[in-house]
């Protein structure tokens, strides 16, 4: 199981490596390699919390997805395992945290759409779960409305985040009454047009 996993991260950095290829052959812009690179990096630790490990060989003859979909149903917290419970809870928020902020500088995202965006990234991770639970025939993962809710929720804090930051940005390069250089200016274009 550790080689298939040494493996499949071998194979997600090679995949990030041309994406980066990509993105230089297009723009040229070494500072939006570089947040790409960052955020490449975040979405292939996201992808080994949301999808591995999964178990193969437990085929389960009378097999049944295990699925919830009454949103604010945390039916299996109960008082003795209320810090289990939270830590999930708070967990799938910080999963997604990052996402909300740093997408902002690898795309331009218009603040009418961060929410679609937001409950995208919450579905596609519970139906790749789905997927992978249906394949291998599982119920290992869970897939839980309130998951894909939390993870929404992260990424508009994220977002949040993000506009606190460029609105505290543009104030400072404002103060100091200077043109921004390098990888600042790369930044400064960025909140000035999501602002």
């Amino acid at each position: 199981m550790l080689m298939f996993m040494d493996l499949n991260f071998y194979i997600a950095f090679v995949v990030l490596a041309l994406v980066l290829i990509g993105v230089w052959l297009k723009n040229k812009d070494p500072f939006q390699v570089f947040f790409v690179f960052v955020f490449g990096v975040y979405i292939i630790n996201v992808v080994g919390v949301v999808v591995f490990p999964f178990p193969i060989g437990y085929d389960v003859s009378d097999f049944k997805p295990n699925i919830n979909l009454i949103p604010f149903n945390f039916g299996r917290c109960d008082p003795r395992a209320l810090e289990l419970c939270i830590r999930e809870i708070y967990q799938n928020i910080l999963l997604t945290i990052p996402f909300g902020f740093g997408v902002n500088f690898i795309a331009r995202i218009k603040p009418k759409n961060i929410l679609w965006l937001a409950f995208g990234v919450g579905f596609a991770f519970e139906f790749v779960q789905l997927v992978i639970s249906i394949i291998v025939r599982s119920p290992f993962r869970a897939v839980d409305i309130n998951d894909l809710i939390l993870n929404a929720i992260g990424v508009l804090l994220g977002y949040g985040i993000f506009r606190i930051f460029g609105i505290m940005y543009l104030h400072v390069v404002q103060r100091l009454q200077s043109q921004p250089r390098h990888i600042f200016a790369y930044v400064y274009d960025i909140v000035r047009h999501q602002n």
